[in-house]
């Protein structure tokens, strides 16, 4: 297996993300990219607010957040008079905003259901009187599907070698020091995220077996809890959404198991929350996750709104599209950056969208050049 190689060159494309964004901030390239592209506020997506554990590789690849540079966030947003909404507060306003000025805006959006969620970000938000939105994977919380990626966190903390069978390919990777068992977590998670549901539990109780680990208890350590969410809720500031049933890449799915992911997260967050679910979050969001397909799926079971992992900030014209939103994803490997300004700003999602423009038309050109010459073969 080459991935390995691979991680280790992605740590040092890291350091040169952090030396970039570093000049682009002292460049002053955000207050002239604000001018035209931090739009009218935006949504802001995270997950864990945490100082993660050494072997907690899935965290420390960018899903935490520490608490204090989360309240640091919160505070920069509100001494720049941001408004914070909730996901449903924020689609009254960009349903009825035709013509009208808008004030800054930011919704704080995350993602899974985490426990710090609860431990952590929510007695900030409530000190400081900010709503959030929580998008649930039913089947984690629920504790009915495995939370894999702290199965196999486990798994490869705990052993020298860590191996299994996939799709007939005997896998195994070395895990003796800290620099392996990162490189050997993100080469197994690589699989785990384009596999559908039924694989991955395979897998889990594969690996379950061989190393003597509880997925399914794994849960009860990292998920929120129905008393924990029962709470969040009465407190107002908190308002819940869909994340499907399994975390599931809903692109790689057929039509009904699509659909029942969606459908089904939908029933089981109502049962937890014990009202309606209105909001829903595509598991990876990408392209390859979500398209029109996945949309009308939405549409169909009444969803207000529903979030992808495209990134931009939002304007007004985006009410034409609520089901089918970006977001401002906060990527905890640079948090000690001036990222949150490249987001708001607008300045990175013009980056991302600047390259993959330029990267689809280098893919065009190469498939053009690849193809037989068509006046030569006439």
């Amino acid at each position: 297996m080459k991935e390995p190689s691979l991680v280790r060159n992605l740590y040092s494309k890291e350091n040169l993300t952090r030396t970039l964004f570093r000049s682009l901030s002292a460049g002053g390239l955000p207050w002239l990219m604000a001018r035209r592209n931090a739009g009218i506020g935006g949504i802001l997506s995270l997950h864990r607010i945490c100082h993660p554990k050494p072997y907690e590789f899935a965290s420390q690849a960018g899903l935490s957040v520490t608490p204090e540079n989360f309240r640091h966030i919160l505070q920069t947003l509100i001494g720049r008079g941001y408004r914070f909404l909730s996901m449903s507060a924020f689609a009254d306003r960009l349903r009825n905003s035709e013509g009208a000025p808008l004030e800054r805006f930011m919704c704080l959006t995350f993602d899974d259901g985490f426990v710090d969620n609860y431990t952590e970000a929510f007695p900030i938000c409530r000190e400081l009187g900010v709503p959030m939105t929580v998008y649930l994977v039913s089947g984690f919380v629920r504790r009915e599907f495995p939370v894999w990626s702290a199965g196999l966190e486990a798994a490869i903390a705990a052993n020298d070698t860590v191996e299994f069978t996939w799709e007939g390919e005997e896998l195994r990777l070395n895990a003796r020091t800290m620099q392996q068992k990162r490189d050997a977590y993100f080469a197994f998670a690589s699989r785990f995220v384009t596999a559908p549901p039924d694989r991955i539990r395979q897998i889990c109780t594969e690996l379950g077996v061989r190393y003597g680990i509880d997925f399914m208890a794994l849960g009860c350590a990292y998920m929120l809890t129905p008393t924990m969410i029962a709470e969040m809720q009465a407190s107002g500031l908190v308002e819940f959404g869909a994340h499907g049933v399994s975390h599931a890449s809903l692109g790689r799915l057929d039509n009904n198991d699509a659909r029942w992911e969606i459908a089904q997260a939908k029933r089981d967050c109502e049962a937890l929350v014990g009202t309606e679910i209105r909001h829903f979050a595509y598991p990876y969001g990408d392209r390859e996750s979500v398209g029109e397909r996945e949309v009308g799926f939405c549409r169909e079971l009444g969803f207000c709104t529903a979030v992808t992992t495209e990134s931009n900030t939002i304007f007004a014209s985006d009410r034409h599209r609520l089901l089918a939103l970006p977001r401002l994803t906060y990527n905890g490997k640079y948090q000690n950056t001036p990222l949150l300004e490249l987001l708001l700003s607008g300045t990175l999602p013009w980056l991302r969208r600047r390259l993959s423009r330029q990267m689809n038309v280098i893919d065009r050109l190469k498939t053009e050049s690849a193809e037989p010459n068509q006046v030569g073969n006439a």
